[in-house]
């Protein structure tokens, strides 16, 4: 049997390269670090955290729970770690983040019928079948190759960063402990404000030292200023241009 080839060792695609691997099929998954590094991972494990360590609300009776619900049914190996290497969060599910692409990286490793190359794909593969998972930082050699393929210059893409301050500065007199939404522990410090403390605190947060953005982000950032401006956006749900004035 062929096996199939997953491109991008993400939580996209260690998951699918497990859940093909469970049915019984060969699979070969692509991941381009240690060779080539990202701007954003720090390691060379799979399904590495990034951004947030939290993967949303634990509470079925929210979206994020029942979709970790439905996936823990489906055998999931990213949901099952994550429950594993779960860390105090209130009512989110949030994970050791470095135990945990640790522990995926090494269960994928010894699976078998999963065959783990760590190599740069530049093209996307002419025959059999792939699955693609490079998500926002994809190379630039296989961005190329799929502009071409699907016709369009960038794909839609989200995400957020909280501020970040330094934890000297909080007034523990003052702040205190408590959980998300009144559910689970108490695991996140809240600092209580009134109209002019959240309007200061608003003021000096605008006026903060912001991050430099890097090279992908410069380019990107410039698309989407022409696209907003031309009135020619990325195709798929809401503009994400607003991001970029």
């Amino acid at each position: 049997m062929e096996p199939i080839h997953v491109i991008g060792g993400g939580l996209a695609g260690t998951e699918a390269t497990w859940q093909i691997a469970q049915a019984g099929v060969p699979v070969v998954l692509h991941e381009m670090r240690p060779e080539r590094k990202s701007p954003a991972h720090h390691s060379e494990h799979l399904a590495e955290l990034v951004c947030s360590n939290s993967f949303g609300a634990q509470a079925s009776d929210r979206a994020a729970g029942l979709l970790h619900e439905e996936l823990r049914q489906l055998g999931s190996v990213v949901i099952g770690k994550a429950d594993y290497h779960q860390v105090p969060a209130g009512g989110a599910l949030a994970v050791d983040r470095g135990h945990f692409s640790a522990d995926l990286t090494s269960t994928l490793a010894q699976h078998p019928l999963i065959e783990l190359r760590r190599e740069e794909v530049q093209t996307i593969p002419a025959d059999g079948i792939a699955v693609i998972t490079t998500g926002p930082l994809t190379s630039d050699a296989l961005s190329l190759a799929l502009q071409d393929f699907t016709g369009q210059a960038y794909m839609s893409f989200f995400d957020a960063a909280s501020p970040i301050i330094v934890g000297e500065s909080i007034n523990r007199e003052i702040a205190f402990m408590a959980s998300r939404y009144d559910r689970g522990e108490a695991a996140y410090l809240n600092c209580p404000l009134n109209r002019e403390q959240y309007l200061h605190f608003w003021q000096q947060l605008c006026a903060a030292e912001q991050a430099e953005l890097k090279d992908f982000e410069r380019e990107t950032a410039k698309f989407l200023k022409r696209a907003y401006r031309s009135k020619r956006w990325p195709a798929g749900g809401k503009t994400p241009c607003a991001m970029a004035r």
